[in-house]
């Protein structure tokens, strides 16, 4: 009997101890799957964050509808959301908005400076806030000002074009056309991009040797542009150019075209502009619209965009001091181009996809990414490429 009762002790032992070698194995099995889910989820992507974005969201303007959808573009690659408020663009209001968005707790915040002084004011309050920003569209001509936000810690950077070299290359284009005689109408004075379109101009000028009748700055409305139409006809008989260096007036080229037209003087007078816009096709198509410089209204707000989102994730483009990236001007000369730009550019997808973005400019996803790969992004960049890219797309919703 003590002998059975023994044998039994002995096998429930060993089936307890298989017992606990199976329980061992499972939460071994447990704690490997766990780990793998990580890697293979949440561990995979950045932390959540949010990206501030004070905008015109009241324009319908197509341009700044995409300008926005790249922005979320950039934003969204990376996992996170944007915060978009409504701005007028003016230095004041702008300032406002980052205090806004400043006290909502965003992580970055992306905007268009007005001028180089509201600057000074944005990045001490982003400083005290150690809340990280980046510009688009513009450069800093004001030196002092420029070392004052390049120290900052929280400056991540953004993208800019060369806008004096535009305004030189598109003024020669015009020359060339035949103009001799021409008039100028271009944003505020004290416009960081207006200032260095007029440098462009001027030097253009100064060199080919034709007239720069008049300049007139900061149109708004319509029947302002309008009136600037007729004043250059009724003053300046020799005239035979218009360049639209820059506006913020709505319709500004099917306004400049029909007051022309209404002269019985479209198609005499060369016309060009800097930065593209949904109704340049027709009136090239008419042969009453003859060059345009643009495309940096999508590409510069997504890269300025991505720039700061790497800031915000912890894995900035460069290690010391901020990365601000130069973007270049693309020339629009047939209405095919046009179309393609309205089609690819203006259409409900960025210039590039979320997954094209995480892919190719987001470190995080690939820590090979440098200066050099946006500056080769920048080199590839055209409507061509857009249009190769995101063929089939442009009837997505």
């Amino acid at each position: 009997m003590k002998k059975l009762l023994s044998v039994k002790k002995v096998v429930s032992m060993l089936l307890v101890l298989v017992m606990v070698m199976g329980l061992a194995v499972g939460c071994g099995s447990s704690s490997s799957e766990s780990e793998e889910d990580t890697s293979s989820g949440g561990g995979d992507n950045p932390e959540a964050f949010t990206i501030g974005f004070p905008w015109q969201t009241s324009s319908t303007d197509p341009t700044f509808v995409s300008i926005e959808n790249n922005v979320k573009a950039a934003v969204e690659a990376a996992g996170g959301e944007l915060v978009v408020v409504e701005s007028d663009l003016t230095a004041d209001d702008l300032i406002n908005n980052v205090s806004d968005l400043i006290s909502r707790g965003v992580d970055g915040i992306i905007f268009m400076p007005a001028s180089d002084s509201m600057l000074a004011t944005v990045n001490q309050m982003c400083t005290e806030a150690q809340v990280y920003y980046a510009t688009m569209f513009r450069t800093i001509n004001d030196e002092s000002i420029k070392e004052e936000v390049y120290s900052s810690d929280y400056f991540a950077g953004g993208c800019n074009e060369e806008d004096e070299t535009a305004a030189y290359d598109i003024v020669n284009s015009m020359v060339e056309q035949g103009v001799e005689n021409l008039c100028v109408i271009n944003i505020a004075k004290g416009d960081t991009s207006s200032d260095l379109r007029d440098q462009g101009v001027e030097k253009a000028v100064e060199e080919t040797g034709i007239n720069l009748l008049n300049t007139t700055y900061n149109i708004t409305a319509q029947t302002d542009m309008t009136k600037t139409i007729e004043s250059y006809i009724a003053a300046y008989p020799e005239l035979d150019g218009i360049l639209l260096a820059g506006t913020y007036c709505d319709a500004a080229l099917p306004t400049i075209e029909k007051a022309l037209s209404d002269h019985g003087m479209d198609g005499e007078i060369i016309v060009g502009r800097i930065d593209f816009d949904f109704t340049m096709g027709e009136y090239l198509e008419a042969g009453s619209f003859h060059v345009s410089y643009g495309g940096q209204q999508q590409i510069d707000p997504l890269l300025s965009t991505v720039i700061l989102v790497n800031k915000v994730i912890g894995t900035p483009i460069v290690e010391d001091g901020p990365f601000v990236q130069v973007c270049n001007y693309l020339e629009l000369t047939s209405s095919e181009e046009a179309q393609e730009y309205l089609t690819y550019f203006l259409g409900d997808n960025a210039v590039f996809t979320p997954d094209e973005i995480k892919e190719s400019m987001i470190k995080f996803y690939d820590d090979s990414i440098n200066a050099d790969t946006y500056q080769e992004i920048v080199d590839n960049f055209s409507v061509a490429d857009v249009a190769q890219r995101h063929e089939g797309m442009e009837s997505e919703e």
